[in-house]
């Protein structure tokens, strides 16, 4: 898709968000953008989805993002995954591919990299059973449980 395409599908699926968050959409597609979920590790990152996960593979369903490499995201996310949505991604051990266990949307996104990088890199990377799809409401409780610990 070109910008302009993919500006107007974003503009769309996301009424919520202003032009300029849009823009910094498209521009993180176009550019291939991703970033890191703790400043201080290595092993996490957030991605954009340019592909739906349907072709399965081991472990999940392979899909095509910003990141380098393949990412296989989850059974349990895979039915979340769609273009322009945010998948955190991790090395798998064998160092070949990411595995993703959770996808958010792109307004949740940009409040989810406000948060303490801490908190967030243990309840999305850490912990035993990540959220499988963050979005407005399932932010909303995790904010909750953020705030409990």
């Amino acid at each position: 898709m070109h910008a302009d395409e993919l500006r107007k599908h974003f503009t769309k699926a996301y009424p919520q968000c202003s032009r300029r968050q849009i823009e910094s959409l498209v521009s993180a597609i176009l550019s291939n953008k991703y970033w890191r979920v703790h400043s201080q590790r290595s092993d996490a990152y957030y991605t954009v989805a340019l592909t739906r996960a349907l072709i399965p593979c081991e472990g999940g369903f392979r899909a095509k993002s910003t990141a380098s490499g393949a990412v296989i995201v989850s059974p349990r996310a895979a039915r979340f995954c769609r273009r322009g949505r945010i998948l955190v991604v991790k090395k798998r051990s064998d160092g070949h591919a990411f595995i993703s266990e959770t996808v958010i949307d792109w307004p949740t996104f940009l409040k989810v990299i406000k948060l303490n990088e801490d908190s967030v890199y243990k309840c999305l990377v850490e912990s035993s059973s990540p959220p499988a799809f963050l979005n407005r409401r399932s932010f909303a409780k995790l904010m909750k449980d953020l705030e409990v610990k």
